[in-house]
């Protein structure tokens, strides 16, 4: 497995901020119906999307990778890839960690990147609460949080290929009751694998974002 890029975190939040502000701004300008509808679509309300500072990436992008504190000589031309999309920064103490862009479009695939440099692959919305969700969606986690975010911690975490931090594990020792969410046999199957100690009632399969209310609350 190649090494990780490491990154000088001042020079990339920097960088990341001012794209996270400038997406934000163009999700609430002109020209932006299509985004604003498939957030609606998705269950989240404008203030909500707002509060989280959510945005929107227009088009796709590359920008030098070194200006976003790359702490390594490139062997190449390499660029930083910001796909086109809803941008999403986890946000924690007013510190961004890091930033998700998902596509809206239909006919683009359905997976959440992780611009390079973020610091968590995982999103922990609402701690110190006993009920506590994992999801992977993005969106359906964040209307979940959205509609339960008084009584419930909600846990994203996009890409069941990359392994829960040991801060997330730590978090979840402390649940009163947890909840495992998947929307297919195949997330359900990988969530399984991934929470062998974990018995069969905190696994709970939903087709539509409104199945997840009924279980929390």
């Amino acid at each position: 497995m190649p090494n990780k890029p490491v990154f000088d975190m001042s020079a990339w939040k920097k960088k990341a901020m001012a794209f996270v502000t400038r997406s934000h701004r163009h999700l609430w300008g002109k020209n932006n119906e299509d985004p604003l509808v498939f957030l609606f679509t998705r269950g989240l309300k404008n203030q909500f999307a707002k509060e989280l500072l959510l945005g929107w990436n227009k088009f796709s992008q590359e920008r030098p990778i070194q200006n976003w504190g790359l702490n390594r000589v490139l062997t190449s031309d390499e660029k930083l890839f910001l796909p086109s999309g809803i941008v999403i920064p986890y946000i924690v103490e007013k510190e961004l960690v890091s930033v998700f862009i998902h596509p809206y479009e239909e006919h683009k695939n359905d997976k959440t990147t992780m611009i390079p440099g973020s610091l968590s692959p995982t999103m922990v919305l609402g701690e110190k609460k006993k009920k506590i969700a994992i999801i992977q969606d993005i969106f359906d986690g964040l209307f979940l949080f959205q509609e339960t975010c008084e009584t419930c911690c909600v846990v994203i975490h996009p890409d069941p290929d990359l392994p829960l931090s040991n801060h997330c594990r730590s978090i979840l020792k402390t649940a009163g009751t947890l909840f495992i969410f998947s929307s297919d046999k195949i997330k359900n199957i990988k969530n399984k694998k991934a929470f062998l100690e974990l018995p069969d009632h905190c696994f709970y399969a939903y087709q539509s974002k409104e199945q997840l209310i009924p279980c929390v609350v």
